[in-house]
């Protein structure tokens, strides 16, 4: 998920669906002390324990809001990457039409959207919004994925 992300640079990231923070972990090991990292998770939950977890990291910013309300927190052309766990298989077309536009609004043009799925059933939709996309397989997760490299 992260091994196309420049991490040598001061980045601006946001991250859907983050769960416990397997991922956010990652990206803040790995980003630069100026970089910043947006979570949206609606699960309440996960945003009790992310809240937690995160207390202390300046870098971190939680939403505890759906995806689709990127727009009320980010300008147009104002995120590096945008890092996906969300479900998009079990989630209404329409509501993923509206993460996808808006996930690709704020998106500089350089940006990357990085979608982890265990299906490829959203691949037509994901390439009506990122019709650049790579996909690549991973066998190293349990279970294996696919992810989605997006290119604004």
């Amino acid at each position: 998920m992260t091994k196309v992300i420049d991490f040598s640079k001061d980045l601006n990231i946001v991250e859907y669906g983050p769960g416990d923070g397997v991922f956010s972990d990652r990206l803040l090991q790995d980003m630069t002390q100026n970089s910043k990292i947006s979570i949206f998770e609606i699960a309440e939950s996960f945003c009790k324990l992310l809240k937690e977890k995160y207390k202390n990291e300046p870098r971190v910013t939680i939403y505890d809001i759906s995806a689709c309300q990127i727009r009320k927190f980010f300008e147009k052309e104002s995120v590096d990457y945008i890092i996906s766990s969300l479900p998009l298989a079990f989630i209404e077309p329409h509501i993923v039409g509206e993460i996808l536009d808006k996930s690709r609004q704020v998106l500089k043009t350089t940006g990357k959207y990085i979608q982890y799925q265990y299906f490829l059933q959203n691949k037509k939709q994901i390439k009506s919004y990122f019709p650049k996309t790579d996909y690549k397989f991973t066998l190293f997760n349990f279970p294996p994925a696919f992810v989605y490299i997006c290119h604004k």
